[in-house]
């Protein structure tokens, strides 16, 4: 379990042993940031925090556990001493005697000498002279010391635990413009220090935070909730109550000196104060003016009927302000969820390391979700032998059908907006979708060869922030490298050319029926991403990313049949707008079957040849004076269908010859009209005034 500062302990440590009775100021939490949801938002009050010296950062396990603030790209060997690090904006408004305290981990070439700096009025910052008897510094119990006033750390890849005593100082109390700033400085005044004897300072270095607290004592009535939400609670319907999630609860400075707290759970919650006897309603006496640390066991009641339960727990009483713990959980219906209607390409695109990139799209409907509820996912891949709980591998492209817009991310979680995508369940709780994996270079599994499963992380549908439920493909998909040898782990680029509406999506079969699964499933750009060379395969990032109606596959170099046929589907309702068959696998001058050509010598499919040109070499198809007219080159025999922009058919006809015309009673607008059979479908875009 992550480490906690308990208020109380807290409390003793900063002051020295603190007596709560009423008229004395209790020190309190004013901010926190535990990092734990992988951003950089408080996770007790308010506050702000930045980077600052031009430093990066991303998130690693936290001190026992959880997540810390890893900052990276410090300043270079001699350079910019002191100005590079974080920095944490809080107000002391109603708070005097302030303490702050964190946790830091440096890595072995990471600077070796951290300086605390101040600011009274948001501009100019003083350097914070911390010694034996205003800090500490310590690392698994052992004082670590300081230097110049400087914190030292004397060993990477080791948790130090310090804080700042800055009550004595002028300025600091009651202040909305306080902020501190914690930054690297010189060992000896011209270059920096290793955290490891052992190790050479560089700038791959990283400094971690994690914890970081800032107290004060104020004479307010106060009550405070740690954590102040809770989330995830889930059951499946008939089989309640749910887990219990627990906070604690303490109050300060309460008016009178005696008296009771009141603690109301909302519909569909409970509450437990000893772990065992939960109830609606409860009230909690205190004295002194002050409750010491109570812990709180909710959880959902049992025989609740399945759909999403969100609502907050009041605390109120003693004369101060009421405080919320938000709670959100769901419970679903007897059968669980699952995966239906999956239409899952046989292969991906893999390498150990990986710079040649693809994207993978599949196509699956979500079932025995809760009804018209909004939730949380995101999809990556897995081995047969990856546990059930196991989140998997591989990037995310989200896909939001409704608005349009395509979103990559390189990491995940359900509590960090960006790194998870969205979609609403209709009335019955189902939702049909698109959904993109983009391969890594993850060793085990984007290896040639590997079998790897699809797998979509989803929270409870109520606003949760954790992994509720793991849906995991049946099927397969093998990881194929490009590659010029004949085997059945290497395969070769197709590069899409085709009038196809952007953000729709291409599936490529071997065979003319659309009998079994695609050979490979993908977008259609220009989706709005930046794919890019040394990430995606080049001929990828600089041939189809941002070309409109191009696309990107790989097929197996096994592939006896080749691409015989191209399906475009519609990217709000997954239905088929296009579709162009090759009896051969021949698409004009390329040949599909058996290829070997890798990365070296591209497959490329052009399906504009013919299409929409009066000087097509399959002939014109137009539309005159509402006159749709078709002259081709060659006799036809087959079906014409007239496709709006929805890839609804809204005219048919059949066609055995060469010329025609029909007439048309459309709207005004853009249409596809599309002539199947034979070896190959014709599809023209035309305009109905």
């Amino acid at each position: 379990m992550r480490k906690i500062y308990s208020l109380l302990m807290l409390s003793l440590v900063m002051s020295g042993g603190l007596l709560f009775s009423s008229g004395v100021q209790a020190q309190v939490i004013i901010t926190q940031w535990n990092f734990d949801n992988s951003d950089s938002l408080t996770s007790v009050g308010n506050g702000a925090a930045y980077l600052i010296g031009g430093v990066g950062a991303s998130y690693a396990t936290g001190f026992n556990a959880g997540k810390a603030w890893n900052t990276n790209n410090y300043p270079e060997q001699g350079n910019a001493s002191g100005t590079a690090g974080v920095q944490f904006n809080v107000s002391t408004e109603g708070f005097s005697g302030l303490t702050i305290s964190w946790d830091q981990r440096a890595s072995n070439t990471a600077a070796n000498r951290i300086r605390l700096q101040y600011t009274v009025n948001a501009t100019d910052w003083i350097n914070f002279e911390a010694d034996e008897t205003n800090a500490t510094n310590t690392s698994g119990g052992n004082n670590a010391g300081f230097d110049n006033g400087r914190y030292i750390t004397d060993a990477g890849s080791a948790w130090f635990q310090r804080s700042a005593d800055l009550a004595g100082i002028a300025g600091v109390s009651n202040n909305m413009n306080f902020a501190i700033r914690l930054v690297t400085e010189f060992v000896n005044g011209t270059e920096y220090g290793s955290a490891s004897s052992t190790s050479s300072y560089g700038t791959g270095g990283t400094q971690r935070f994690d914890n970081v607290t800032f107290m004060g004592a104020g004479s307010e009535p106060i009550i405070v909730a740690q954590p102040n939400a809770l989330s995830g609670f889930t059951y499946v319907e008939g089989h309640g109550p749910s887990d219990a999630q627990m906070f604690e609860l303490s109050a300060f400075n309460l008016i009178p000196d005696a008296g009771m707290l009141n603690l109301q759970a909302p519909a569909g919650y409970e509450f437990a104060l000893d772990g065992a006897s939960f109830v609606a309603s409860a009230e909690v006496p205190y004295v002194g003016g002050a409750l010491q640390e109570v812990e709180v066991s909710v959880r959902l009641n049992e025989g609740l009927a399945s759909g999403s339960y969100t609502g907050d727990m009041i605390v109120m009483g003693g004369g101060a302000p009421q405080i919320n713990i938000s709670l959100s959980g769901s419970v679903s219906g007897s059968e669980q969820p699952a995966l239906d209607n999956v239409t899952l390409p046989m292969y991906i695109q893999g390498s150990v390391p990986n710079s040649n990139r693809l994207p993978f799209a599949f196509r699956a409907t979500l079932t025995n979700l809760l009804p018209s509820s909004t939730y949380r996912y995101y999809n990556k891949v897995v081995l047969s032998t990856d546990n059930a709980d196991y989140n998997g591998a591989g990037n995310c492209i989200f896909v939001d059908a409704e608005s349009g817009s395509f979103v990559r991310t390189t990491s995940n979680s359900l509590s960090t907006a960006g790194q998870y995508g969205e979609f609403t369940t209709d009335a019955s709780g189902s939702y049909a979708g698109w959904f993109i994996t983009e391969p890594t270079g993850n060793a085990t599994r984007f290896k040639p060869g590997a079998e790897l499963f699809a797998r979509i992380m989803l929270n409870d549908g109520a606003g949760g922030t954790t992994e509720a439920t793991r849906l995991t493909s049946t099927d397969s998909f093998k990881v194929l490298a490009f590659n010029t040898m004949v085997s059945d782990t290497t395969g070769t680029a197709v590069r899409g050319i085709s009038d196809f509406s952007a953000k729709n999506f291409v599936f490529i079969y071997d065979n003319t029926n659309e009998i079994g699964r695609p050979l490979y499933g993908t977008h259609v750009e220009a989706s709005g991403i930046e794919f890019i060379s040394g990430t995606y395969a080049p001929f990828y990032a600089e041939q189809v990313a941002g070309v409109s109606g191009s696309w990107g596959a790989i097929i197996p170099n096994t592939s006896s049949n080749g691409i015989k046929r191209i399906v475009e589907r519609n990217l709000s309702s997954g239905e088929i707008v296009n579709t162009y068959t090759s009896e051969t696998g021949t698409w004009g001058s390329t040949q599909t079957t058996n290829p070997t050509g890798g990365l070296e010598n591209i497959l490329v499919v052009d399906l504009t040849l013919g299409i929409g040109s009066p000087a097509s070499a399959a002939g014109k198809v137009f539309v005159y004076n509402n006159l749709l007219k078709i002259e081709l080159n060659r006799a036809f025999r087959g079906n014409v269908d007239v496709i709006n922009l929805y890839g609804q058919v809204v005219a048919s006809y059949y066609l055995n010859g060469s010329e025609v015309e029909y007439a048309l009673e459309l709207p005004t607008g853009l249409y596809l009209v599309r002539l199947q059979g034979g070896e190959q479908a014709i599809v023209s875009k035309v305009f109905v005034k």
